[in-house]
């Protein structure tokens, strides 16, 4: 399946993928979008139901999110055709034919299942054609949500990467002072399964070998990392730095067989006694080193040749390895562990 070298599956993974945000859809709007390699229309009605579904009309297969003077728009609680003006519902029935005396046809526009949690806009793809069989349940506050700094994000791709990779890095932590600049590995725990859930604890010393950092200026800190995945698509790594708590959601999306958008959304709790949205101090920096950190491993993943059965330097490393892979391989038409 597509342009990497030695990866094995030949569809995408079952679950929950993000597809933008809540901010970037407003009422009585239409974009054009291409996920999974099909070509889609998302919509927000005039009362704010968002909707995905097949970007061509049955009636002669007009562009329903085509933009401009002939692309399609929002009348009510239905997007209409710009060829003949055939409009649908948002479950992807035909609500009205202007020219047939409100006569209908029975025709059905494929839709997608779509929810919005936290801001967040996600899409769900199934490669048997499935309703979703979890929910996301959002970001793992700790604490009050109210305490913390709007999500920040930035998006961006196309990159040649595959969507489980950033998880992957829960098993690795010899990686990080090469790709990341730690000054010593990180300490891992197992795994924990709860269905399609799974997540493990990492430990790391910030700003080891260094008098001070910016992120640690009293000198090196002991920190965890909390890790979190649904799926083999959202994933979440939770850092908590002497109460200082940074969520990073990493999302890559699908568009075809090879390439993915990058979707990468951080927030923070607030600086001690600040009351402002915007960040500030630690808090900032902190949330734009996520966005930076992330994308070095791309460098890496972008030009690698994917090993189903890597060479271990021990145990614990195969174990760890081993133990994610075949969690996501559950996900896939063809598991290969």
């Amino acid at each position: 399946m597509g342009l990497m070298k030695g990866w094995p599956y030949t569809d995408f993974a079952t679950g929950w993928y993000q597809i933008g945000y809540s901010k970037e859809f407003e009422n009585g709007t239409i974009q054009p979008a291409k996920w999974f390699n099909q070509d889609l229309v998302i919509f927000r009605t005039e009362s704010g139901v968002l909707a995905a579904m097949d970007a061509y009309c049955p009636h002669m297969g007009a562009h329903l999110g085509h933009r401009g003077q002939f692309g399609g728009k929002i009348c009510g609680e239905n997007i209409q055709c710009p060829w003949h003006g055939w409009e649908w519902k948002t479950d992807g029935t035909n609500a009205r034919i202007p020219y047939k005396d409100d006569a209908t046809v029975n025709a059905q526009i494929e839709t997608k299942h779509i929810r919005e949690v936290d801001g967040i806009v996600l899409m769900w793809f199934d490669h048997e054609g499935k309703p979703p069989s979890y929910e996301w349940p959002g970001f793992p506050y700790i604490g009050d949500k109210s305490d913390y700094y709007p999500i920040d994000w930035t998006v961006d791709g196309p990159h040649r990467v595959k969507p489980q990779f950033p998880m992957e890095n829960s098993a690795d932590p010899h990686h990080f002072p090469y790709v990341h600049g730690s000054g010593v590995d990180a300490e891992f725990t197992d795994y924990v399964v709860n269905g399609p859930e799974c997540g493990n604890k990492m430990y790391m010393t910030f700003g080891a070998g260094k008098e001070r950092t910016w992120m640690t200026p009293e000198g090196p800190v002991d920190g965890e990392i909390d890790n979190f995945f649904w799926g083999a698509s959202l994933g979440i790594a939770r850092f908590n730095i002497n109460g200082r708590v940074c969520i990073h959601l990493t999302v890559l999306t699908p568009i075809d067989d090879d390439y993915c958008t990058f979707f990468s959304t951080v927030t923070h709790n607030r600086e001690p006694g600040a009351t402002g949205d915007v960040p500030e101090g630690i808090a900032k920096k902190m949330m734009e080193a996520q966005h930076v950190q992330i994308r070095n491993d791309f460098h890496i993943w972008a030009n690698m040749m994917y090993k189903v059965r890597p060479i271990f330097t021990g145990e614990a490393e195969q174990t760890r390895y081993a133990f994610i892979r075949k969690h996501f391989d559950q996900f896939y038409p063809n598991p290969v562990y």
